[in-house]
């Protein structure tokens, strides 16, 4: 038996397990609490905590200074996905979505300051930092 065969029948075995068990399957991949089921229009701007606002502003702040607006993305998904499991299970997929926003929205004016001050400069690429000494958080996303 190959091994394509092997990881097919488990699989086929997993789901024969869960179909008589009749309990709903998991994704063991994906965020505990986070589901796409029954979620309607998540993709929506809702009012979310200030505190956690001024973390991810201040993450994309962080990654425009420490590495020229590039990061692996750890740190703000880990930031986003602990404060939505802080929310109801209905108020997850809603609150993560709109500080993703807020976090774009900061990357994005950020990355226009600094080139505005530095024509040349691209994202990753090495500018003086202390171009950022002058800037400003900008308005807030607000729902």
């Amino acid at each position: 038996m190959t091994v394509t065969q092997i990881v097919h029948s488990r699989q086929q075995q997993r789901a024969g397990e869960l179909a008589q068990q009749n309990k709903p399957h998991v994704n063991p991949y994906g965020t505990p609490g986070m589901s796409l089921n029954d979620a309607g229009d998540w993709r929506r701007l809702v009012p979310v905590d200030e505190k956690a606002v001024q973390q991810v502003k201040q993450i994309a702040f962080d990654h425009m200074k420490n590495g020229y607006g590039i990061s692996d993305g750890e740190d703000i998904s880990s930031a986003i996905r602990d404060y939505a499991m802080s929310l109801a299970p209905e108020k997850r997929l809603s609150a993560s979505w709109t500080l993703n926003e807020i976090f774009h929205n900061e990357a994005s004016r950020l990355g226009e300051f600094v080139h505005r001050h530095d024509p040349n400069w691209d994202w990753g690429k090495p500018f003086d930092t202390s171009i950022l000494d002058g800037y400003r958080q900008g308005v807030d996303v607000k729902a």
